[in-house]
């Protein structure tokens, strides 16, 4: 394909996922009021099906034999979902309350930051990916437990809209699978581009990669805030970030994946740390995050940029 048709379906596909993104947040937001089930739950599920991209790209690269790509994606992935989206997101748009309860977010922090620890020896074995997606599904059941019911109601006259409901679960799923096609579709296009250019497979699988293949996130994150839903943006966001460790998990268990503990491991452990120690305090102090907390977020992730393009030119 010729650079301008590639620029010009980039341009469509875009589109599709803003409107495939507003479909989603809609209808979501609709049966979660009518049903009473906690945007929070949503958020859950939302992470678990908008990283179909991350493990598909992941397989793909692991039975090719160069699963390693896969490792700077999903956590160069992680970065993107707190530096870039989130960062971008209160940047742009409003502050947003949190609870600040730590009880909740440190594990959750703790299972996102895990698989540097189980790295350290340059690979990620059978036990690394069983222990990656256990700390993951009891993750799951210890949110579960924290929030005591992902909640769940419907009274008599809510039943008489059940054709509504069936309807906007339906877009949903439509949506969802506009959003993760046209992602797919993103990604590949602008690999096809990236063969004009000389560039080192590591920005693609670590850089470019990790933003592309985390485009549902970064449409629904934008069409949550349009939509005044932030609490499901935000727990969409973290859900996307610990499901990486799900995935990561699984290819580990599908097929050891080497690497080496080189400058570009620890300054991606050194930029997660960075990343995830600021998110941490941000969601606890004063119970909120604003536009002062998004330029920092915003500014880590641009110098973790910087600071790999200058690895690579040295």
């Amino acid at each position: 394909m010729s650079i301008f048709f590639d620029s010009l379906l980039l341009l469509f596909l875009f589109a599709v996922l803003g409107v495939a993104a507003d479909f989603v947040v809609k209808n979501i937001k609709y049966v979660a009021s009518v049903l009473k089930i906690k945007l929070f739950a949503f958020g859950i599920l939302l992470g678990l099906i908008t990283t179909l991209p991350e493990l598909s790209v992941g397989i793909n690269v692991t039975i090719k034999g160069v699963a390693a790509l896969s490792v700077g994606n999903l956590l160069s992935g992680i970065i993107v979902i707190f530096g870039l989206i989130l960062g971008a997101s209160l940047l742009l748009n409003r502050q947003i309350f949190t609870d600040g309860k730590l009880s909740v977010l440190i594990p959750e922090v703790a299972v996102i930051f895990s698989p540097i620890l189980f790295g350290l020896d340059g690979s990620y074995g059978l036990l690394d990916g069983l222990a990656m997606t256990g700390l993951y599904f009891g993750l799951i059941f210890y949110l579960y437990r924290a929030n005591h019911t992902f909640g769940l109601s419907l009274s008599h006259s809510e039943m008489i809209n059940k054709n509504k409901i069936a309807k906007a679960i339906l877009l949903s799923i439509i949506g969802i699978v506009f959003i993760l096609l046209a992602s797919h579709w993103i990604v590949k296009i602008t690999l096809d581009l990236l063969n004009y250019i000389n560039i080192s497979k590591f920005v693609i699988g670590a850089l470019v990669f990790a933003v592309g293949t985390n485009l549902p996130e970064i449409t629904i994150a934008i069409a949550s805030w349009r939509k005044k839903t932030s609490e499901l943006s935000l727990s969409h966001l973290l859900s996307s970030a610990f499901t990486n460790v799900l995935v990561l998990g699984i290819l580990a268990v599908i097929r050891p994946i080497v690497f080496g503990i080189d400058s570009a491991f620890w300054i991606l452990a050194i930029f997660l740390s960075l990343t995830m120690f600021s998110f941490l305090i941000f969601y606890y102090s004063d119970r909120k995050m604003d536009r002062r907390e998004g330029l920092i977020l915003l500014s880590i992730y641009i110098l973790f940029l910087i600071v790999n393009f200058w690895l690579l030119r040295s």
